[in-house]
């Protein structure tokens, strides 16, 4: 595409080109990011990539704004960190948790993680999602459409050769590609095309509020606050001209709503603003009776990683694998995935160009790495919220229990938070953290200090339903353990690579 084209702010009447080295389905956060890595690793310029995606501007409906320090570091290498800052992004510093409202409290910084970026970034996910798109355009390998939706993957014999396209006008083309990136999210179109078998389910829903200069001890930190019916996320996604904060308020809701439409706002009013802190209760309070419309909702969907890659075929970000966003973790992965594909593409740059770029031995690299961190995040993301649920004894007694184990020193806090922000990704790492906690809710339920105002039934009845919870995650650790020192020779299946 030239120059005069592809900086035009009207592509409605124009069509992809039919030969492109790489299709990028989806220009989120991931998207964009694996067509701007693959263009940086195009040294000689020799290569193609064509970014598209079915809205203009970006998804109406909120997703992903928090990114951890690990996520932020691939941002600034990829180019994007300064456009986002200037764009209002806000550095943030770690993680807080309130126990409940007059329940102990603790700071998890990431300032505590040695040899790692001291601060993530938050955004207002359309401001992300735009500003990134703007930065992808002056690549000159990369063409972007919006408005266009996949319909179709080309075959030649197993392998993915290709996509068919959809635009505006209903007009149809086919294009065709050595490789094919399905970054289209937990729902992803290109996963559904390829017939890789998934397990997603719906858990939940999200809504989403937005807060000025929320009243919080931790300005410019994810502050999470337990002890209503789901945890409470409140974080920083905008700092103005004026300096004021704008503020993303997410409230978790059960997968079947008790309340719908006008009596929703009188749930969460009942469900949550008591649990809360003053004097931010009073403003989230106010947020949701001066809500004009329907809440912003998004389902929270658990997808265990499905197989990541195809011949000619690779799934990136949500669409290969996503879990409940307590941990904040999934963009983070996202821009891991998209990262570890430019450098794949980085060591073929010098590749004949009738030779596919990024090659079958290119894609068991980033399979074999996607699977050994997209599991253990998935794994701790639902132990977290189990957890910080708090639904049935056995967690309560976890829960107390790991408030006590980050009390007992800067240590403990620093193993939680390299966890919680994808920069220990070892799962015996997570194993060892969470028999910890189990043991302490163990520990805590026996001993006088913490339980003698308990009849002794109860505390069995906490000490058996944290030795169950410990237990059921053995099992599903021992899988990610699997994962991480599985052979990359032993065969996967017979389909894929």
């Amino acid at each position: 595409m030239n120059a005069a084209i592809k900086h035009s702010t009207d592509l409605s009447d124009l069509s992809p080109a039919s030969r492109y080295d790489v299709v990028i389905i989806g220009a989120g956060l991931a998207g964009c990011a694996a067509a701007q890595a693959l263009a940086l690793a195009d040294t000689s310029g020799r290569r193609r990539i064509l970014l598209i995606d079915r809205h203009p501007g970006s998804s109406p409906r909120f997703a992903g704004e928090f990114i951890h320090p690990r996520g932020a570091q691939i941002l600034d290498d990829l180019g994007f960190y300064s456009a986002l800052k200037a764009a209002g992004a806000v550095d943030v510093d770690g993680f807080t948790v309130l126990e409940r409202a007059d329940g102990r409290y603790v700071e998890l910084p990431y300032d505590d993680i040695p040899e790692y970026r001291t601060q993530g970034l938050a955004a207002h996910h359309k401001t992300l999602v735009k500003t990134m798109r703007q930065v992808v355009r002056q690549r000159p390998q990369v063409d972007l459409f919006e408005g266009w939706i996949i319909t179709d993957l080309v075959r030649s014999g197993e392998r993915v050769a290709g996509v068919v396209l959809t635009g505006p006008g209903n007009r149809q083309v086919k294009i065709h590609a050595d490789l094919v990136i399905g970054a289209d999210g937990k729902a992803s179109q290109v996963r559904k095309l390829a017939g890789i078998p998934d397990q997603r389910q719906t858990v939940g829903f999200t809504v989403g509020l937005e807060l000025r200069n929320a009243k919080l001890p931790a300005r410019t930190w994810g502050n999470i606050i337990l002890g209503a019916w789901g945890p409470v996320l409140v974080y920083p996604i905008a700092r103005e001209p004026n300096g004021d904060l704008l503020y993303r308020v997410t409230l978790d809701l059960p997968a079947n709503l008790p309340a719908k439409g006008a009596r929703l706002a009188e749930f969460l009013l009942e469900t949550f603003v008591p649990f809360l802190p003053q004097p931010l209760a009073d403003q989230i309070a106010h947020a949701i009776t001066s809500h004009k419309g329907p809440f912003e909702m998004a389902p929270t969907v658990n997808l265990p990683a499905p197989t990541a890659v195809q011949p000619g075929l690779a799934l990136i970000g949500d669409a290969g694998g996503c879990s409940h966003p307590i941990t904040a973790s999934g963009m983070t992965m996202g821009l891991r995935d998209a990262e570890c594909l430019g450098e794949e593409a980085r060591r073929r740059d010098d590749a004949p160009v009738h030779e596919a770029w990024v090659d079958d031995s290119s894609l068991r690299r980033y399979r074999s790495e996607h699977d050994r961190y997209v599991p253990t995040r998935q794994a701790l993301a639902d132990a977290i919220y189990e957890v910080f649920r708090g639904g049935n004894e056995g967690a309560r007694a976890i829960q107390r229990a790991l408030f006590d184990y980050w009390a007992s020193g800067k240590t403990a806090r620093a193993r939680s938070m390299a966890l919680l922000s994808c920069a220990e990704g070892r799962p015996q790492v997570f194993l060892t953290e969470y028999l910890k906690a189990a043991r302490y809710a163990i520990e805590s339920s026996l001993v006088a200090r913490h339980a003698a105002h308990l009849p002794t039934r109860d505390r069995l009845r906490q000490v058996s339903g944290a030795m169950h919870l410990a237990s059921n995650k053995l099992g599903l650790v021992a899988q990610v353990m699997w994962a991480q020192v599985r052979p990359a020779w032993l065969p996967h299946d017979r389909t894929f690579i």
